[in-house]
């Protein structure tokens, strides 16, 4: 599976874009003649930038994670909706590409993506009308989640209705109490199995899950996550031991980006194929997920683990009172959703960043303010930059239509759009 980024070349930008120079208008392919450079001040404040080295890193690190292990895995392209990152992680070896909506479906699709996981189950007419219009493509192998009879009536009639002669690639979606979606018991969700393989139009392939979010009042989130799997494992032998599939190599497939490496040693011999979803991965970050990977890295020996890609750049724009610094990045720029962003870096005056010292800290922020702190013998001063860290890429991602890839020195080497 290859992707044509062929159609990006002549995407038009100008600073109507966040982060593009004032008066520039050029080619998004021309962009790495121009010679940018962030520490230099040719970039506007705040940019958005993925350190080039990093970002290569954790690309190849998880594929061969995961390869090791005897897994597959499908990354969850809605963290960073980027092509040009998705053509890495795929050129690195990813099996497939995992999506949350239709839209994100159309813009792979219309990227060359020739395997697609769609982990939600679509219920609308117009979005499984287009479903089957891209599932009647002889090139394309997708599989879509249900969890419930309305889900499976839905999907069938749309089969019907679009006249589709290929079978629709269902993954059965398996829950837990309070959590998201999916079937809440083995007993319900077999059932369900059940009503899939009596369904024209309609195959299973396989048991999805989600684990990200689970929580328990008694144990760690590691147990919970165990045993999760364990029932994952038990509800696919059930699935086999009754003939409910329709594939020669039946799927499990769950692994968000703090528990894969659980749900690769709990699903390692249930006798299915094992694909992982994470999608954090590519980019890392200063936050949620560094703190999960050295559970990992703790557990594993991993040395040289994933590193932090994403960072966010800023001027400090005003010192209205002594260990109080302004500045120009807010909540338009950086997700919040995981915890504030973290004061990482600073240059001055066009000089290597130099890392911060303890008790710089993010203690609140504004649309387009961060109210920063910092010790009284820092000698911070108004026009330095400040880069930040963040927690949970995908709610930062998402604030940004460009953002740079930079090499070690802070030049721009590539302009990425995003497709939010």
């Amino acid at each position: 599976m290859a992707f044509n980024l062929d159609a990006l070349a002549s995407v038009v930008l100008d600073d109507s874009i966040k982060g593009i120079p004032f008066g520039a208008t050029l080619r998004l392919a021309d962009v790495a003649s121009q010679g940018w450079n962030l520490l230099s001040g040719d970039l506007p404040l705040p940019a958005a930038i993925i350190r080039a080295d990093a970002l290569a890193h954790n690309s190849r690190w998880m594929q061969r994670f995961v390869a090791e292990r005897g897994a597959l895995i499908a990354p969850h392209v809605k963290t960073t909706m980027c092509p040009q990152i998705i053509a890495r992680q795929i050129a690195d070896g990813a099996w497939g590409v995992t999506v949350a909506t239709v839209q994100q479906m159309r813009v792979c699709r219309g990227f060359g993506a020739e395997r697609i996981i769609l982990a939600n189950q679509a219920v609308g007419r117009s979005e499984l009308d287009a479903i089957a219009a891209m599932v009647g493509e002889p090139d394309l192998d997708f599989m879509m989640i249900v969890d419930s009879a309305a889900g499976i009536e839905a999907a069938a009639e749309a089969m019907r209705r679009n006249q589709l002669e290929r079978p629709l690639q269902l993954l059965l979606e398996r829950g837990y109490p309070g959590g998201r979606t999916g079937c809440r018991t083995n007993d319900i969700a077999l059932a369900i199995a059940r009503q899939i393989r009596a369904t024209p139009g309609l195959r299973l392939v396989g048991i999805e899950a989600f684990e990200g979010l689970i929580k328990t009042e008694n144990g760690s989130p590691e147990q919970a996550v165990g045993g999760f799997m364990d029932e994952i494992a038990a509800l696919f032998g059930l699935c086999v031991g009754e003939g409910l599939f329709e594939s020669d190599a039946p799927l499990v497939t769950a692994g968000g980006s703090s528990y894969y490496d659980i749900v690769i040693d709990r699903l390692a011999n249930c006798g299915a194929r094992v694909v992982t979803r994470s999608g954090c991965y590519v980019t890392h970050d200063s936050g949620l997920y560094q703190s999960a990977h050295q559970r990992l890295q703790a557990k594993t020996g991993e040395q040289d683990g994933l590193r932090r890609a994403l960072e966010i750049w800023t001027y400090v724009q005003s010192i209205p009172e002594p260990g109080l610094a302004l500045l120009t990045a807010g909540r338009r720029d950086c997700g919040t959703d995981s915890g504030f962003p973290v004061p990482l870096l600073l240059s001055r005056a066009g000089a290597p960043p130099q890392d911060l010292p303890p008790g710089c800290e993010i203690v609140n922020l504004n649309d387009q303010h961060a109210y920063m702190r910092f010790p009284a013998d820092l000698p911070l001063a108004v026009g330095d930059r400040v880069g930040l860290g963040i927690s949970h890429p995908c709610t930062t991602f998402d604030k940004w239509q460009i953002i740079y890839l930079v090499d070690d020195d802070y030049t721009v080497i590539e302009a990425m759009k995003t497709f939010f």
